[in-house]
């Protein structure tokens, strides 16, 4: 039982060299792992009919050479076996598909054989034999004056290749597009987004719509006493409590000026939601000036703004008043 757990454990280990000399080769293009596997009286015969070669001197040679030479692949659905054919020697045949990679601008997906002949040392396995081929050449059984099958799968390779870097395009264009509606500094929306909002908001169907304009105070004294960086870290507090209560709602129009756009809440649920936010920032030592429109009709985004907008300025004025009714 002991001999037979013995030969399972060798078997898994040529399979997995077998299968990481593989992955050395297409996908790192690490010759010197394998070089270092390699038995001293190594045979090699490569896919092409000239490649061959014996001896640890010229086989690792010949792979010294395929450095930077080999562009990168994916591997994968990766087969292998192993019979053990003499004692110390164990002959593994593995078969997978070799695809190289789009940004290597090289399209070419072909199903690829590799076998291998391990001797196990005292210290361990060592590579004696490496035989790479193709299980087919260009024309194959059926194909006639011209090799179609090689050809289809090159075709679909390329057009899934295609359509792979269509998707990537399109990610990256939606990555683009998020971060110019993003403002990077709190996460929020920007002035842009709020400006594309109100462009379109006629393809915007909307019942209702609550608008509440959140302007910090005294930003210009947290600055002038605490720094810059206090003053930002109040932007950013401010930014975060709004967007907890009002999450893909909140646009910061300015340094300190935050507007909410609500669809969804009915009037009493707005004033709700408002007064939370409040509550939230008074909680954190945040002080503010904040003014609300809401409409079940005629509701304008423009026009609520403005609104909003006057409401918050009048108790902008009254904090204000208040300040320098207590310094004199």
């Amino acid at each position: 039982m002991a001999d037979i757990e013995h030969e399972f454990e060798r078997k898994n280990k040529i399979k997995d060299l077998t299968s990481l000399m593989v992955h050395k080769h297409y996908c790192e293009n690490d010759s010197e792992f394998i070089i270092d596997l390699m038995d001293k009286d190594i045979t090699w015969l490569g896919t092409a009919e000239h490649e061959s070669a014996e001896g640890i001197e010229k086989v690792s040679g010949i792979f010294r050479q395929f450095e930077d030479k080999v562009p990168k692949c994916n591997v994968y659905q990766e087969e292998y076996s192993v019979q053990k054919i003499m004692t110390d020697a164990y002959l593994c045949s593995g078969k997978m598909w070799i695809a190289t990679l789009p940004e290597t601008n090289i399209n070419l997906r072909v199903h690829q054989r590799i076998t291998t002949a391990f001797r196990w040392y005292a210290q361990g396995p060592k590579c004696c034999h490496i035989h790479i081929s193709n299980p087919y050449e260009d024309m194959v059984e059926g194909d006639i004056g011209f090799p179609v099958k090689m050809s289809k799968q090159s075709y679909t390779y390329f057009n899934e290749q295609i359509e792979e870097q269509k998707r990537l395009i399109e990610a990256q264009i939606e990555e683009l597009k998020r971060k110019s509606y993003e403002d990077l500094h709190t996460g929020v929306y920007n002035r842009n987004k709020f400006v594309e909002i109100v462009k379109c908001e006629h393809k915007i169907k909307k019942v209702h719509l609550g608008v509440a304009y959140f302007d910090l105070n005294g930003l210009k004294i947290v600055n002038d006493l605490q720094g810059h960086v206090s003053g930002d870290r109040l932007i950013c507090n401010m930014a975060s409590l709004l967007w907890s209560i009002f999450e893909g709602k909140v646009y910061r129009l300015g340094g300190d000026e935050f507007i909410v756009l609500d669809y969804d809440l009915n009037e009493e649920d707005f004033k709700k939601a408002v007064f939370k936010a409040k509550k939230n920032l008074e909680d954190n030592g945040i002080n503010f000036s904040v003014g609300i429109s809401w409409r079940s009709f005629n509701n304008s985004i423009q026009e609520q703004f403005e609104e909003a907008d006057r409401f918050m300025y009048d108790e902008k004025r009254h904090f204000y008043e208040v300040i320098n009714i207590k310094e004199k």
